[in-house]
């Protein structure tokens, strides 16, 4: 959008605008430090100003939210720079009558020529105030000007933006403190240092800064953290180049909170993976209680009945596993579905069964307890294709080789591989909307199957889960030749 105001409004070139457009990108940064507005500002081509950046109680014309336009007389010390190529500073007057104290700094291309300026804007500060405080003033609005126009090169991340309880202090080639401000000197008082900065040497001894030489050094920033007693600080050192006057930041971080924060996670994390475990125990104990049961009984609906029942239990278990396997607390569709198939293969079909099972589609994060719920409904699903639709396996391989000789157990031909019972899991999330096919090329479904008033207990629990817990619709319909086709929907948890 920015890039756009400039071609629109100014003359400047191509080479001219990227120039502009970098500096821009460090708005956010800059206005942190001196936590006062920062702004850029160029000639328009009507001869207006464009100002790229934020002002508070000022008198403009809105452009969008990124870049207005200012009458010249409105920002006589700004026209003064763009016409000298000189950096200014002084008192401007906003709206109701407020003064503002400016300082404005030339942003010069390659060829010499000033293109523009960067403007710090103190609202706070009015003719009258202390000469000291002026001058510190004077010292980071300049420090911050020059860390804008020669950033370092791939280091991102030392232009994240400040708090102000974050402290900044700006020391000269020498380590000589030129600046601190009040969060700076807050935080090494409670280090139980000298509370005094300005004047005394950054290697004094009270900051540990062994790596702070060898960074000014390389003229590369770095960040590192140090500890003091209990206290946790992150110390970010920023160096200045790219002109005769070297400084260098130092950006002072209190981390003890966030990390503390982060150790009582952790311990929270390794708890609840600790619990996921346990219940995974419990669940398959509790199956293989019932396979003991099945295999006493000497009824075949009682074995199937009990079988389904443990199928049900471990594709609970499989969601506490996996999760005691991880840090985050979700599970990807893909996981549950490759588990699901490797397990029910094991327990429901033969060593001799040939059936292709396979999951297509993108990574898809869901919660654990939603992922309990699709685990359940994949085991119903997956289940019925095997059972009903291939008959327990349905192409049994005539010997234990893996040639294509393969022959139906509900019929005599020989099939070819396009024959191979094929199962296929399908997941898409589109527009905020989980989708959920299971197809097979089994049997199939009769073409008038209603699946709304089957009294299956496994489409019960499907249809239950489906419509109470996920808040979906579910669709069971014979496929265009042959086998069977579900399909479910429901909305992607609003965050994660």
């Amino acid at each position: 959008m920015i890039g756009q105001q400039l071609q629109q409004y100014t003359d400047l070139s191509e080479p001219q605008q990227r120039l502009l457009l970098q500096v821009a990108q460090l708005l956010p940064f800059g206005a942190s430090l001196p936590q006062q507005d920062v702004c850029i500002f160029t000639t328009a081509t009507n001869g207006q100003i464009l100002v790229i950046g934020p002002l508070k109680d000022w008198p403009q014309q809105h452009i969008d939210k990124e870049t207005i336009l200012l009458e010249r007389y409105e920002v006589g010390l700004w026209q003064e720079l763009l016409q000298s190529g000189q950096s200014v500073k002084g008192f401007m007057e906003r709206q109701y009558g407020h003064l503002a104290r400016l300082l404005a700094f030339p942003i010069v291309d390659n060829g010499g020529k000033c293109i523009g300026g960067l403007a710090i804007i103190h609202n706070g500060l009015e003719p009258h105030t202390d000469a000291l405080l002026l001058t510190a003033s004077d010292v980071l609005a300049e420090t911050t000007y020059m860390a804008m126009m020669v950033p370092q090169q791939n280091q991102d991340e030392l232009y994240k933006p400040l708090s102000y309880q974050d402290g900044i202090i700006i020391f000269d080639e020498a380590g000589t403190i030129l600046y601190a401000n009040e969060a700076a000197s807050h935080l090494v008082d409670l280090l139980g240092f000298d509370r005094r900065l300005v004047g005394t040497s950054i290697y004094g001894g009270s900051l540990k800064m062994s790596w702070v030489k060898q960074a000014i050094r390389e003229h590369r920033g770095a960040i590192a953290e140090e500890i003091y007693g209990d206290i946790i600080v992150e110390q970010t050192i920023l160096p200045i180049s790219g002109s005769r006057t070297k400084r260098s930041f130092l950006f002072l971080k209190d981390k003890t909170a966030l990390r503390r924060k982060e150790q009582e996670l952790l311990v929270k994390n390794s708890v609840i993976k600790e619990i996921h475990h346990r219940v995974k125990n419990n669940l398959q104990t509790v199956a293989g209680l019932l396979r003991m049961e099945a295999r006493r009984s000497d009824s075949e609906q009682v074995k199937k009945a009990l079988q389904a029942g443990v199928s049900r239990i471990e594709s609970m278990a499989l969601v506490h596993e996996v999760i005691s396997h991880y840090e985050e607390d979700y599970i990807d569709l893909r996981t549950i579905a490759e588990e699901l198939i490797r397990l029910l293969k094991r327990a429901l079909l033969q060593t001799e069964d040939v059936v292709t099972c396979e999951y297509v589609g993108p990574s898809i994060l869901l919660s654990s307890h939603r992922a309990g719920y699709v685990s359940l409904i994949l085991n119903e699903l997956i289940s019925n294709s095997f059972e009903h639709g291939f008959g327990m396996g349905g192409i049994k391989a005539e010997n234990s080789s893996n040639d294509l000789s393969l022959v139906n157990s509900e019929s005599d031909g020989a099939l070819t591989t396009t024959d191979f019972p094929t199962l296929k899991i399908t997941g898409v999330l589109h527009e905020g909307l989980i989708t959920l096919e299971v197809a097979d090329n089994g049997k199939g479904v009769l073409v008038d199957f209603d699946c709304t008033t089957s009294k299956r207990l496994g489409l019960q629990i499907i249809r239950n889960l489906v419509t109470n817990e996920l808040g979906g619709t579910f669709q069971m319909k014979r496929g265009a030749t042959k086998g069977t086709i579900v399909t479910i929907t429901f909305p992607e948890e609003a965050s994660y």
